[in-house]
């Protein structure tokens, strides 16, 4: 599918998602799919699957330094090298074998939102994620700091059946024409003070999850950070069986899955963000190209110039495979995962299927570029 008919369908409905029009919106392909993640496991294998859009050379070691040296970004603005991952998502068949659901890429959202109208941009080596790969259910008890909303709004579904479609809390519909939506927001105020903490305490949610104000201890406001991803779920032949997150421990059989992941690494040229954000986050014309900005940087054929990598390891990730890449175990909720069904044990890799005993690429090193393949 061409990426920019994709997003056809990719925005239908996006007026419905409560998205006001005061935001840029970035169009990505995928650049990789790989069990790295260089957040939460730098240097090595993660303990499920990502699947990456953005800089070409994203590999378990990146850094906001090396991300600037990629060869092309997977999205429409080569001034942008950030990286952006979500989980894959497998559909089960009723064998007990598991299938890559197609992903048909991402849109990512920069929005001026909250009361504070002065935004700070990202700062380099920033690093943030939102969500929680452990729950297994919505809970309307844990409240946004200030706010009415529950924690879990950050995280709602779109099943997209050609009209517009109103966002759920859970992914109890899975037969989309046009493919399910996950949508992601992230936290929007930062403490000024920590790039990163492996809690995400360095960040907060405004009031409203998407709207609202900063708290005391969170004080500097930042530029609403937004994915759209499309998976194309009438791609797979049902048999019966259920759909799953490549972390996910939950059986969508007997609860809809309510929580899924972002992940993001701030890649940007800081004098082009910071003027993006300046002229477009607070416009009413979303459109990229007519942003000054990001004009010099604009590639139209981003997919092509710059297509997705062969994944870093040699465990299947694609295709049908025999079991969830990792040491994934799914269960039933609505009690949050334990880290035993979702880690491996003693150090053990997970290896999978035939490949699985044979490691030998190396996880940190960039991988080469295949825009000569074009």
């Amino acid at each position: 599918m061409q990426y920019y008919a994709f997003f056809t369908f990719l925005l239908i409905g996006s007026l419905f998602t409560g998205l006001s029009q005061a935001y840029f919106r970035i169009s990505c392909s995928m650049s990789q799919t790989s069990r790295i993640d260089p957040i939460a496991s730098p240097g090595g294998l993660s303990g499920h699957v990502h699947i990456f859009a953005g800089a070409s050379n994203i590999n378990a070691q990146s850094t906001y330094e090396s991300l600037l040296q990629a060869a092309c970004s997977s999205c429409e603005i080569q001034d942008d090298k950030s990286a952006y991952w979500t989980p894959l998502l497998y559909y089960q068949h009723s064998n007990g074998l598991f299938q890559e659901v197609p992903n048909h890429g991402m849109a990512v959202y920069y929005l001026g939102r909250g009361s504070n109208k002065t935004l700070t941009p990202f700062p380099p080596g920033f690093r943030i994620v939102s969500g929680d790969k452990a729950s297994r259910s919505y809970n309307n008890d844990k409240i946004i700091p200030g706010g009415r909303r529950p924690v879990s709004d950050r995280v709602n579904f779109a099943c997209l059946n050609g009209s517009p479609s109103k966002e759920e809390n859970g992914m109890a519909k899975t037969d989309c024409k046009d493919g399910m939506r996950a949508q992601v927001h992230f936290q929007s105020c930062w403490n000024g003070i920590d790039l990163y903490k492996p809690d995400n305490s360095h960040v907060e949610y405004l009031s409203g999850v998407d709207s609202g104000d900063c708290p005391d201890t969170h004080p500097v406001p930042l530029v609403h950070l937004f994915y759209e991803v499309l998976y194309g779920v009438n791609d797979i032949k049902k048999d019966g069986g259920k759909f799953v997150f490549s972390h996910d421990v939950l059986d969508l059989a007997t609860q809809p899955v309510t929580d899924s992941h972002g992940d993001f690494m701030n890649g940007w040229k800081p004098d082009v963000l910071a003027e993006g954000i300046k002229q477009c986050a607070f416009s009413k014309d979303s459109s990229v190209q007519y942003c000054l900005p990001f004009k010099p940087s604009l590639d139209p054929s981003f997919s092509k110039t710059c297509p997705q990598q062969p994944p870093l390891d040699t465990e299947p990730v694609y295709g049908t495979i025999d079991k969830l890449p990792g040491c994934i175990t799914v269960t039933s909720g609505p009690l949050d995962a334990q880290e035993s069904n979702m880690n491996c044990a003693n150090g053990a890799n997970g290896a999978n299927g035939a490949n699985g005993a044979n490691r030998s690429q190396t996880l940190s090193a960039p991988i080469r570029d295949c825009r000569s393949r074009i």
